[in-house]
C-alpha cells in the first residue's frame, strides 16, 4: 500500500455522511423529549412545592389555620382553625407541614387520644371499604388523602377502630368540610389535581 493513498475515499465519505447524519437526527429527535428523561436523583418530587403556590397558601389560605412553628424540627405546622377536638374521644385530622430547609409540603394526619395502628371503615353507596393505617412516612399520609378524597366527594360515612374501640369519624358536615378544605389546600399547594 502506498503512503500517498487518500485517507478519505469516496466510499468512506458516504459512510461517514450516513452515520453522522443519522446520529445527528437521533440527537435532534431525542432533544424534543427532554422532559421525559429519567430522574436518577432518588428524590420524591411529588411533594415539591413551587414558591408561588406556597406564597398563595401563606398569603390567602393560612388565615383559616392556626400556625405553629417547631424550632427543633425546623418546620411550620398549619392546623385548620375549625377542626373539632374532643378530649373524651380520639380525633384524626390532617395538618399541612412546611419544612424550612426544603421547598416541599407534607400532609400529616394527627392522631390525638389514640394509638396506631388504626382502621378506617368507609360506608359508600352500600359498600364497606376498610383502610388500615399505621404511622408512616410522608408519602403514606399523602396516599391516605388520595384514597379518602373520592369517598368525601360522594359523601360517604366514616367510622374507625382505634385502641380496640369503634368511633364515628368525621361524623358531621362541619368536620367533613374541614377535612375537604385541608385536602384541597394541600393538593393546591402541590399544584396537583385532586384525585
Amino acid at each position: 500500500m502506498s503512503s500517498k493513498a487518500p485517507l478519505f475515499t469516496p466510499d468512506l465519505i458516504k459512510v461517514l455522511k450516513i452515520f453522522l447524519g443519522s446520529a445527528l437526527g437521533v440527537v435532534l429527535l431525542l432533544s424534543f423529549f427532554d422532559g421525559y428523561r429519567a430522574d436518577n436523583t432518588g428524590k420524591d418530587r411529588s411533594l415539591q412545592v413551587a414558591r408561588a403556590d406556597k406564597l398563595f397558601f401563606l398569603n390567602l389560605r393560612s388565615i383559616h389555620y392556626t400556625r405553629e412553628l417547631r424550632q427543633e424540627a425546623e418546620m411550620e405546622i398549619f392546623r385548620h382553625g375549625k377542626r373539632q377536638i374532643q378530649s373524651e374521644k380520639p380525633s384524626f385530622f390532617p395538618a399541612i407541614l412546611f419544612p424550612s430547609k426544603k421547598e416541599e409540603a407534607y400532609l400529616f394526619f394527627e392522631l390525638e387520644g389514640g394509638n396506631y395502628p388504626i382502621e378506617i371503615q368507609v360506608m359508600d353507596q352500600g359498600k364497606e371499604t376498610k383502610i388500615s393505617f399505621d404511622l408512616s412516612g410522608n408519602t403514606a399520609h399523602k396516599a391516605l388523602a388520595e384514597q379518602l378524597w373520592p369517598f368525601l366527594q360522594r359523601d360517604a360515612t366514616f367510622n374507625w377502630k382505634v385502641n380496640g374501640s369503634n368511633y364515628p369519624l368525621w361524623a358531621n358536615d362541619s368536620e367533613k368540610e374541614v377535612l375537604k378544605t385541608v385536602l384541597t389546600d394541600y393538593f393546591r399547594v402541590l399544584n396537583q389535581p385532586q384525585p
